[in-house]
């Protein structure tokens, strides 16, 4: 098995082999995974914990660690959904406002269709790389709701 993620169910065995007193190796043995795979999870979930003790009125304070799957799963998931390529309307807001503007009668007396609106963005922008290269893209982001154009504003 290469370039698969780890499911909740392998961390949940990564972390009772792990309280086993099993090796990184020999639990990447049993899983079917690099060595380095369990390294890299167990970092990820290791947490702090602190366990207290009270003797003679004090309280003492222990600090350990331990892997918990529970943080291993979620820090996955958040770093997963981060992941991936930043859509272009999150740069392009000058391009947003001015498509707006176009589509919406608001830049001069006419109201462009959204075809028209990227060809007049393209004259009167200097970065053309801000601005979609496909109409396809304008009507999702208006259907989407990025833009406060709506398709009824469109007929």
């Amino acid at each position: 098995r290469k370039y698969a993620h780890l499911t909740k169910e392998e961390r949940v065995m990564i972390a009772t082999l792990k309280s086993q007193g099993l090796s990184n190796r020999a639990i990447g043995r049993q899983l079917g995974v690099n060595h380095q795979t369990i390294n890299n999870e167990l970092k990820r979930g290791t947490v702090r914990q602190i366990r207290r003790q009270k003797f003679n009125g004090k309280t003492y304070d222990y600090p350990y660690h331990i892997y918990s799957y529970e943080a291993g799963q979620n820090i996955y998931l958040k770093c997963h959904q981060r992941s991936g390529r930043p859509r272009l309307y999150y740069r392009s807001k000058r391009f947003l406002q001015l498509a707006d503007q176009l589509m919406l009668g608001e830049f001069d007396e006419h109201r462009y269709s959204p075809q028209a609106a990227i060809y007049k963005a393209r004259d009167l922008m200097s970065d053309d790389s801000l601005i979609p290269k496909s109409v396809v893209t304008l009507y999702q982001w208006i259907n989407d709701g990025v833009l406060r154009t709506s398709n009824l504003d469109l007929f």
